[in-house]
């Protein structure tokens, strides 16, 4: 078990349109060479009013995706006006070389979907390494969904 005090940042993502790519990354982390990681939540909501289930799933990569937009890392400390060593993309339509899958679920859009794990659960990135929310259903049609990413990096 690691115990780190570091800092904590986060990335807000509002009504972004996801589109029916069997095989995409909502988020992918590419970590720095300079800090760790440890992802401390993930939630994904959606405005879809009627049940549509997809496959999410939480992997290591061993490569970096290409195709997505750069996400702006915020720290949730005011004080903090260290940069991220973190880089966070979204909508990453051509997703690098999987790993290790660390979690898969099913999620209906109807409902919010929150990774918060326990403590001995959190997973931890290394210098370099490489995670990412990977969607692997295509949803119907075009969704506009609200993401979120928090982590502390030491």
């Amino acid at each position: 078990v690691i115990v780190a005090n570091g800092r904590i940042y986060s990335v807000g993502l509002a009504a972004i349109s996801v589109t029916n790519d069997a095989d995409q990354d909502i988020l992918e982390m590419v970590n720095g060479s300079s800090a760790s990681l440890t992802l401390l939540e993930l939630r994904v909501t959606s405005s879809l009013t009627t049940d549509e289930r997809v496959q999410l799933r939480l992997l290591r990569r061993s490569t970096t995706g290409s195709g997505g937009t750069a996400a702006t890392e915020s720290a949730i400390d005011g004080n903090n006006s260290v940069t991220a060593n973190c880089a966070v993309s979204y909508l990453v339509t051509t997703p690098g070389t999987a790993r290790a899958v660390l979690a898969a679920d099913h999620w209906s859009q109807l409902s919010p979907y929150r990774w918060v794990p326990t403590p001995k659960c959190e997973i931890v990135v290394p210098p370099g390494g490489r995670l990412a929310l990977n969607l692997a259903t295509a949803v119907g049609a075009t969704r506009t969904w609200s993401v979120t990413a928090v982590w502390e990096e030491y």
